[in-house]
């Protein structure tokens, strides 16, 4: 039982409130991306890509830990993730795209690097979007 009757410990619409205050640490501009699906046309024009632009905004990059495996096929490979935070929704209160995550990932880029996102992070109150990155810098990145 509350100690105080009727009183709520994290009030109504808290984390609406507070998502102004994450959107403030956000200093990088992301531009999100997506690998179209089917064929490339033939024969290619120039400047073609098969990317996407799904959203582009304000976003906050934090490296998580440092991830090295053992040599694979004499070339050394290293995996850096990432912590990318998203605003929750633009300044119109319209929510983000969804993104895909995983193998088939969104990619990030920002502050001259890109990102493969692998996994989103969730919670009960939502001051902003988290997804977990990769940054693959094998030799031969793919």
């Amino acid at each position: 039982m509350s100690p105080l009757p009727n009183a709520m410990v994290i009030p109504t619409n808290w984390a609406e409130h507070h998502r102004p205050v994450a959107v403030q640490t956000m200093t990088a501009m992301c531009i999100i991306k997506r690998i179209q699906e089917g064929p490339a046309p033939y024969p290619l024009p120039d400047g073609w890509s098969n990317e996407a632009i799904v959203w582009t905004g304000m976003c906050r990059l934090q490296e998580l830990k440092r991830e090295t495996s053992p040599l694979v096929a004499d070339q050394p490979s290293e995996l850096r993730q990432y912590l990318i935070a998203l605003p929750f929704e633009n300044g119109a209160g319209v929510p983000l795209p969804r993104l895909f995550t995983g193998e088939r990932g969104d990619i990030v880029a920002t502050v001259g690097r890109v990102f493969n996102l692998k996994q989103s992070m969730a919670g009960s109150l939502l001051w902003e979007n988290d997804f977990i990155a990769y940054e693959n810098q094998t030799q031969q990145q793919p």
